[in-house]
């Protein structure tokens, strides 16, 4: 293992997940009807750590840092994430707001909006919670802390920024909604990966381009402020891109039949951590046409095949992820992974 913990802090919650028979988006003042889907929803650290905790199980610590309710639900959840391989100690349950819910409306295409309540338990993860976790768990160059949305922007930045000056490798994921805070604050020198959508990075980088253009044109940006900073951009049915020591790469999807997107790219990014932490480049030096052509061997496409069983998968979490279960798809699928990918 290169890194030896991970630390995290974001939304920590439940969701209900809504289906749409319109492609049309949703408009201002329109009433719809819908269909409440029985999948179950979950908030973005929880998703993120599914998949991380899950590949590092007896590996290495994963600590999820946030608020929870003093109500059945968060208890619930934290005794998932617990039993999900993850430690708990630092999730904290509030008497005075409700755990964090989310809606999530999906349109026939598969592609996924979502609405997160701001006055909930995981509002009160603020920048001293966050620097008093981390201090307590410790934090070192052999560290990796992720800033995960549903928190406060604020609290994000100090995790980041505070990693960085104890020498942590620091990921960040910026919702679109939150580029221009981020920005002002400046935080992107003390980010070593970025973590974001096609949407996210179009907002980012005040572009409406897509693919490579965009992610250089993102990379040449966030350059002003750190010129060491890689980033990892998912794009649906397009794959993911990776920009790391001024090279860009893709990678193709894992072509599956896509049941719920939601959760996606969560699912990429936790994976893509586990890969990480057991040492695995961002790049593979090579872009494949299609998923598995050469022998697996990076942090993005362990990512992928995350990404790719989600989507075939009603939850927003699969929880069928496991070291096994990816052997399992290699094997079927006749492709090669160097020793060190799962």
């Amino acid at each position: 293992m290169k890194f030896d913990k991970i630390i995290a802090t974001g939304g920590i919650g439940t969701g209900m997940l809504f289906l749409s028979s319109q492609q049309k988006p949703l408009g201002r003042s329109e009433s719809r009807s819908v269909t409440l889907s029985p999948a179950k929803d979950y908030c973005k650290q929880q998703i993120v750590l599914y998949y991380t905790a899950s590949l590092l199980k007896d590996k290495i610590p994963v600590y999820p840092v946030g608020y929870v309710g003093a109500d059945g639900s968060g208890s619930a959840i934290i005794e998932e994430m617990r039993l999900q391989g993850m430690d708990v100690t630092y999730i904290s349950q509030s008497p005075e707001y409700p755990t964090t819910i989310s809606i999530c409306l999906q349109y026939p295409d598969r592609e996924t909006c979502n609405f997160t309540a701001g006055n909930s338990a995981s509002g009160l993860v603020t920048p001293e919670y966050v620097k008093n976790a981390m201090m307590q768990i410790g934090v070192d160059e052999r560290t990796i802390v992720c800033a995960i949305p549903e928190v406060p922007v604020a609290s994000r930045a100090e995790m980041v920024r505070a990693g960085k000056m104890k020498g942590a490798l620091t990921v960040l994921s910026v919702p679109v909604s939150e580029a221009e805070e981020f920005e002002e604050l400046s935080i992107y020198r003390y980010v070593d990966i970025l973590a974001v959508n096609l949407e996210e990075a179009q907002a980012v980088a005040h572009s409406s381009e897509t693919g490579e253009i965009l992610l250089r044109k993102l990379a040449d940006k966030l350059g002003n402020w750190n010129p060491c900073l890689s980033i990892l951009m998912t794009c649906g049915r397009d794959g993911a891109y990776t920009y790391a020591s001024q090279s860009v790469e893709r990678i193709p999807p894992l072509l599956g039949n896509a049941i719920n997107t939601t959760g996606a790219g969560d699912a990429f990014l936790g994976g893509a951590l586990a890969g990480i932490a057991r040492g695995m480049e961002l790049r593979k030096e090579r872009n494949d046409l299609v998923f598995g052509e050469t022998t697996l061997r990076s942090a993005p496409e362990l990512g992928t095949i995350c990404a790719g069983m989600a989507v075939e998968c009603e939850d927003s979490i699969a929880f069928h992820v496991s070291p096994m279960t990816i052997q399992g798809l290699i094997c079927k699928n006749g492709w090669t992974a160097e020793n060190h990918f799962i």
